[in-house]
C-alpha cells in the first residue's frame, strides 16, 4: 500500500497537480463569500483553520470539493474565542490527493497570498488532525512565506494505525488516507524548520484521554514525534478525545491564548522532562 502510495505522490510532485482549495473569512463573518471575491481586514493579525479528514462514504464526489466543516463556523467556540484578535479565516480542500501533494498545490498557496497581500502583521495557521499535517507540510515547502506561527491538534504527524485499513472510506479518498499511515509519513518525514538558525514559531497540542496514550485516534507520540522533540517544538496536553479538541470551550481556550501568546522552542531538558510526563506509562524506560 505505502509502496503504490509514493509512486503515485511522487508522479504528482512532478506534474504539479493542483487541488481545489477555498478560503473564507469567518470573523468578521463575510456569510460564506470567497476570500478571493472579498476580503475585509479589520485586525493586524490572520488565523487559517484547517480541517482535517472528513468521509464521504454516502457521497463519496463530495470530497472532491472544498468544505468547511462545523468548528470552522462563524458561530463556532474557536472562532469566537479569536475574533477578538484576529480575522479569521476557513480553509477548505479536496481530499482526494496525499496531503503531501495538497501541501504543495498552487491553489493553497495562493489562499496563503491573498493574506500576504492584505498585509497582515502575523499570519497564523491551526490545523485540526491532518489538517495539522498539512499546515506543517505548507510552511516547509514554502519556506519563504509569511506565515508566522503554526498550531497543530490532534495532529498525526508520524501516521494512525487507523490509516492502514483498506476499508471505510470511499475510493476516491484512498490516497488521502493512504497517505496518513505510518509508513507514508515514515517515507515522507521532513525536518520541521527549512532553516534550523530562522525556526518558525509552532506548537504541538496534544489530545488524550485519561490513562490512555492516545486521544482514541491518534498516538500522543505521533501527535508530538521526534523531529518535532528534536528541534524542541513544545507540546502543550489537553484531556479531550479526538474529535472535540477544538469545540470543547477549556480546550478551546488553550488553543485561543496559544494563538495570541509569543511561543519559543523548548531546551532538551525540557523535552526529556515533558518525554517522562506524556510518552512513558508508569515503570516504562524512555524510548530510544
Amino acid at each position: 500500500m505505502a509502496t503504490g502510495l509514493l509512486t503515485i505522490t511522487a508522479l504528482l510532485f512532478g506534474l504539479g497537480a493542483d487541488v481545489p482549495v477555498e478560503l473564507w473569512q469567518v470573523a468578521p463573518d463575510m456569510k460564506g463569500k470567497s476570500a478571493r471575491e472579498e476580503l475585509r481586514k479589520t485586525k493586524e493579525r490572520a488565523v487559517v483553520l484547517i480541517p482535517g479528514l472528513k468521509l464521504h462514504p454516502v457521497r463519496p464526489a463530495l470530497a472532491a470539493c472544498p468544505e468547511m466543516h462545523k468548528w470552522q463556523q462563524p458561530r463556532g467556540e474557536l472562532v469566537r474565542a479569536l475574533a477578538e484578535d484576529f480575522d479569521v479565516f476557513a480553509l477548505g480542500y479536496a481530499q482526494t490527493a496525499p496531503v503531501d501533494v495538497v501541501a504543495r498545490a498552487p491553489a493553497l498557496r495562493a489562499a496563503v497570498e491573498l493574506l500576504e497581500k492584505a498585509d497582515y502583521r502575523e499570519i497564523v495557521l491551526i490545523g485540526h488532525s491532518a489538517g495539522g499535517v498539512l499546515a506543517r507540510l505548507f510552511v516547509a515547502t514554502y519556506p519563504q512565506t509569511r506565515v508566522s506561527k503554526v498550531i497543530t491538534t490532534a495532529s498525526p504527524h508520524a501516521g494512525a494505525l487507523l490509516a492502514r485499513l483498506p476499508f471505510g472510506y470511499p475510493k476516491i479518498q484512498a490516497p488521502f488516507v493512504q497517505s496518513l499511515t505510518p509508513e507514508a509519513r515514515r517515507a515522507l518525514a521532513q525536518p520541521v524548520d527549512a532553516d534550523p538558525n530562522k525556526p518558525m514559531e509552532m506548537v504541538c497540542v496534544v489530545a488524550r484521554l485519561p490513562k490512555l496514550l492516545s486521544d482514541g485516534l491518534v498516538d500522543v507520540d505521533s501527535q508530538w514525534p521526534a523531529e518535532c522533540r528534536a528541534a524542541g517544538v513544545p507540546a502543550v496536553v489537553v484531556e479531550i478525545n479526538h474529535f472535540e479538541v477544538l469545540m470543547h470551550p477549556a480546550s478551546v481556550q488553550v488553543v485561543a491564548r496559544l494563538a495570541r501568546e509569543k511561543l519559543r522552542r523548548w531546551t532538551p531538558e525540557e523535552v526529556d522532562q515533558a518525554v517522562r510526563l506524556l510518552l512513558l506509562k508508569p515503570g516504562r524506560h524512555r524510548r530510544p
